[in-house]
This record gives structure tokens, C-alpha cells and sequence, in this order.
């Protein structure tokens, strides 16, 4: 873990220095930390709540003498995915200032062709009426928070198995920096929630009313997309904040998560499977996403996954 926690530190000195030289005065300094601290307040609560459980969790499944033997590892652990996030948050922020958005229309003009002339959305929202989706909304931050803000620290807690660590935190690393830095930079889009917002017409006026007509737009989800959108509207910045559709890393995360799940034990494979799902669905339902911004993440993360499984054999 002090291998994770260096290179967390390398990672945001990085993100640090490209803030200086494309942010304006509105996303570094005070500023930025006091808005931080609200949004932090109004929607930080449902990552606390999956944080919490996860250390619910260690502490129901590892034995307490482990947990001390381990403590400094746990400890580098969440340093490190703290540094981790705020390097993220920076550089992610900082991509809309160094090109504009120019990806949209294509990527829905992909995902209208991929879909046989049907928008992703609208299919979502049709397999909606069959499920129990205002609960389901709820766990698209909450649920989720577990394993993207405290799987390293689970995995210093109880993997004892050294190579299968090290090869998911390799894994993980490359969710959040090569997919959601990297390729973000390569296809810089909002998604379909915003489109509309930022070119302009109605191409996805459907989707507004069906996200307000289901509910989504007054729930928690709906209340973070309206504030990511004043934040990037006001040339502002926030933990957590920056609007980037492609790829998914909320769906890149989760796949990490349920390859992890299944190395971890088999017959985890239908609850890891039904949070992938879970993650990939709700990314289209709430116009987050295009559907390929999940297709891309999948398929990254399991190539990535091959490779590595391939470099580091199991023990």
C-alpha cells in the first residue's frame, strides 16, 4: 500500500500543476474550497453513507487482531484514495478548460446507430416500468461509494493474497486515471443529460421529460446533475465535481468491483454481476451516461484484467 500511497501523492502534484496553468482564479484557491464544502454538505452525505457501511463491513468480517496487524496498511490505503480522488477531481475539472466539449454528437449519433435507431435512454426507461427504479436511484451513489471510495482499504484489510491485491489496485488505478483522465481527455463529453444545455435544441428534450415525469429529476441524482452543471456553469470547482460522460467510470469502477467479487469467491458472481448491472443501467436511466461510455469501460477494465491476470498469476 505505500507503493499506492506514493504514487497517490505523484498523482495529485501532477493534477496540481495542470490546475495552475489552465484553471482560472473561479476553480483554484478559497474559492474552490468553500464551494466544495457546500456541495460537500448537501450531496457528500450519500458517499458517507457507502463509506460507513464498508467499515461496517471489515469490521463484521475481519478478525480484530488482523485489523490491528493491518492497520497502517488500512490507513495508506485511504491516504491514498483520498489524494487519489482529489487528483481526479482536479484533472477532470480541468479538461473542459484546456478543450471544449466536442464529443457529444457523436457518441449519440454511435449509441442511436448501435441501438438499431433506438436511443439507449428510452429503452432503460421502458425496462424501468418492470422494475423498482426510485429505489434503485438511490444506490447509484450510495451503493456504489463502498467499493469506489474503500475497496483499497478493503483489500488491506482482508486479502492476504498479495499478487491478486496488487493486480485489482492496478486495476482500480487505471478506472479512475487511464479511463477517467486519459480516455475522458480523448472524448470529452457531458452526456445525454446535458446535451441539449450545451448544444443547444431539443435532441433529447424526451429524456428531460421522462427523467422529470419518473422522478429522477427530484430525487438525489437529479439534484447532483443540476448542481455539477452550476458548478461547471460558473467556472467553479467542488470535490466531486467535473462533468465527463465518456467513459463511465461509475460502470469502469463497478466492473473492477464485481471482477474482484468473483476472485474473491464464485458464488459472489450473481451479486457481482447484478451490481455491474445495476451500475450500467442506472448510468443510461438518469441520462448520466451514452450507453458506449459504459461498453468502453467494460471492455477496458477486462482487457486490463486479462493482461494482468496474465502478468500476475494467481497464487
Amino acid at each position: 500500500m505505500k507503493a499506492f500511497l506514493y504514487f497517490s501523492v505523484i498523482y495529485l502534484g501532477f493534477a496540481l500543476i495542470v490546475a495552475s496553468i489552465y484553471m482560472d482564479g473561479n476553480m483554484t484557491g478559497l474559492a474552490a474550497i468553500n464551494i466544495s464544502a457546500r456541495t460537500l454538505l448537501s450531496v457528500g452525505k450519500y458517499f458517507l453513507i457507502g463509506i460507513m457501511a464498508g467499515v461496517v463491513v471489515l469490521a463484521l468480517i475481519v478478525d480484530k487482531e488482523i485489523l490491528h496487524q493491518r492497520a497502517f496498511s488500512i490507513a495508506y490505503a485511504l491516504a491514498a484514495t483520498i489524494l487519489t480522488q482529489a487528483g481526479f477531481t482536479l484533472l477532470k475539472n480541468a479538461m473542459s478548460f484546456i478543450t471544449p466539449y466536442f464529443a457529444d454528437s457523436l457518441f449519440a449519433d454511435i449509441d442511436h446507430a448501435l441501438h438499431f435507431g433506438t436511443d439507449p435512454w428510452m429503452i432503460a426507461h421502458w425496462l424501468g416500468n418492470y422494475l423498482p427504479t426510485k429505489a434503485m436511484t438511490y444506490s447509484y451513489l450510495t451503493v456504489w461509494a463502498l467499493p469506489a471510495l474503500t475497496l483499497p482499504a478493503i483489500i488491506a484489510a482482508s486479502d492476504g493474497n498479495r499478487v491478486r491485491a496488487k493486480r485489482t489496485l492496478i486495476i482500480y488505478l487505471v478506472a479512475w486515471i487511464f479511463i477517467g483522465n486519459v480516455l475522458a481527455f480523448s472524448g470529452l463529453s457531458v452526456g445525454p443529460v446535458y446535451y441539449d444545455r450545451l448544444l443547444g435544441g431539443d435532441r433529447f428534450a424526451d429524456l428531460t421529460l421522462a427523467l422529470q415525469t419518473s422522478g429522477v429529476s427530484d430525487s438525489h441524482i437529479g439534484h447532483v446533475q443540476q448542481a455539477l452543471w452550476d458548478i461547471y456553469a460558473g467556472h467553479s470547482a467542488s470535490i466531486g465535481s467535473g462533468i465527463s460522460a465518456f467513459p463511465s467510470v461509475h460502470v469502469a469502477i463497478a466492473t473492477v468491483t464485481a471482477i474482484y467479487m468473483v476472485e474473491r469467491s464464485k458464488w459472489l458472481l450473481p451479486l457481482a454481476a447484478a451490481f455491474l448491472f445495476l451500475t450500467f443501467f442506472l448510468s443510461v436511466y438518469t441520462g448520466y451516461h451514452y450507453a458506449v461510455d459504459g461498453y468502453v469501460s467494460i471492455l477496458v477494465v477486462f482487457a486490463v484484467w486479462w493482461g494482468m491476470r496474465r502478468k500476475f498469476a494467481p497464487e
